[in-house]
């Protein structure tokens, strides 16, 4: 609750600097860099940083954290009502080395992409107080807004008539047209959620339809594909570490030449750290095992028709989220039980860090050994359905491998806002 408050009052803090040249020159102090100000590094890879720019003109923004005093890293996650909680952690450096706090942001589902870059730049005022100097600090002023505090709380029921329960609606179409040519897709989904401390369950509705069809001077051809699922998760917090629940869904998609499939899996988690600190680092083991029913569209290449086995998996997941960079790696392992030499591995990797000054490396990576699949379908593939990936071909393997670097040099200050053209 106290950090709730904390969260409220400092998104309504509004810090205004001001001086005799601020009125009259307000464009010479976002283009000139003080020595008074505090270097600042902005870390945050969804963050509207020309509004930051232009709106916090008290700091010298830097391009690299080598250049700064302060190192504001950013992550945000989904809350149970759709909006976003971010993390703001101000890491001092240099003369500022220890001087460190955390502050936190939740948005409103509701709220605009206006009013959520607004409150993050409240937030961002009020945790850069601590590294200004003095000289600086007596040009402040600062104003508590009271009065939308208590239209704040106030439109805050004691009780939610929703339950907690949050419910998403899209659909969308798309037609091409050319001379020889048609392609037409159409899909939609719905949601229903419920996110708490102890409980979250979370549920999918899709449906989706694609059709491609061609002309020419001797003949026509069509090409059609569908898929729909009713998926869920459900999740029971034990403890800091510990959380347990089930994996559902009943499906029919002509990729994987399913016509009706049903899958149920009980699952178990175990974090190494606590569950708090998932923004910036965690360490899960989850374990699922169940069953599996499927009737096929066409017969298998296994002469099957319709059949039920069991699967295990297990799934390793690290993520971090530094000042030197971000990574996630995961592995996973899952076989049947009918036959241990149906069995999958999948290894992904992706990497962001800052090597030295100016220079940052992005790794991505995915390698699968693939031997579990006893849906292909017997017998040969039309042209159309290999060309538009109607259905799913055999393969023993998967490699997915992306590598980038960049390289940024010159001027280190980044106070400058120009949108012309």
């Amino acid at each position: 609750m106290a950090n709730f408050i904390r969260a409220v009052l400092f998104t309504m803090l509004v810090v205004n600097l001001s001086s005799t040249n601020a009125a009259t020159r307000p464009t010479e102090i976002n283009h000139q860099a003080q020595d008074s100000w505090p270097y600042v590094y902005l870390d945050c890879n969804d963050c509207d940083f020309s509004y930051i720019r232009s709106e916090i003109t008290f700091v010298n923004w830097v391009r690299d954290r080598k250049d700064a005093v302060v190192h504001v890293l950013i992550t945000d996650q989904s809350t149970g009502s759709g909006g976003r909680a971010h993390t703001l952690d101000f890491i001092g450096l240099e003369s500022y080395s220890g001087v460190d706090q955390n502050l936190s942001y939740v948005t409103s589902p509701n709220d605009t992409h206006d009013e959520r870059r607004d409150g993050l730049v409240r937030i961002l005022k009020a945790g850069l107080l601590s590294y200004m100097e003095t000289s600086v600090l007596s040009k402040l002023s600062i104003s508590l807004l009271s009065s939308e505090i208590q239209t704040y709380t106030s439109a805050t029921p004691s009780k939610d008539p929703w339950d907690s329960w949050v419910f998403e609606i899209e659909a969308s179409g798309d037609v091409e047209q050319q001379a020889s040519r048609t392609e037409l897709a159409v899909d939609g989904a719905f949601s229903a959620k419920r996110i708490t401390r102890e409980w979250r369950l979370r549920t999918w509705t899709s449906a989706e339809y694609e059709e491609d069809r061609f002309e020419t001077a001797d003949q026509k051809s069509k090409s059609t594909s569908h898929r729909w699922a009713f998926r869920g998760m459900l999740a029971r917090s034990l403890g800091p570490n510990w959380s347990m629940g089930a994996f559902w869904r009943v499906y029919s998609n002509t990729y994987y030449n399913a016509d009706l499939g049903m899958r149920c899996t009980p699952a178990l988690e175990y974090s190494l750290w606590d569950y708090v600190e998932a923004q910036r680092r965690s360490l899960t083991f989850a374990y699922t095992v169940g069953p599996r029913a499927v009737n096929y569209v066409n017969e298998t290449i296994f002469g099957q028709t319709a059949e039920t086995r069991f699967d295990q998996s297990l799934d390793i997941d690290l993520k971090v989220t530094q000042p030197w960079g971000a990574m996630r790696t995961s592995l996973e392992g899952a076989h049947f039980f009918h036959d241990f030499s149906r069995y999958r591995v999948e290894l992904y990797n992706r990497l962001s860090i800052r090597l030295f000054r100016g220079l940052s490396l992005r790794l991505s990576g995915r390698i699968e050994r693939i031997n579990d699949q006893i849906s292909l379908a017997k017998g040969d593939l039309s042209v159309e359905e290999i060309l538009l990936r109607r259905r799913q071909l055999a393969t023993d393997y998967r490699l997915e491998f992306r590598v980038g670097l960049s390289y940024t040099f010159g001027s280190i200050y980044n106070n400058v806002v120009n949108t012309r053209l």
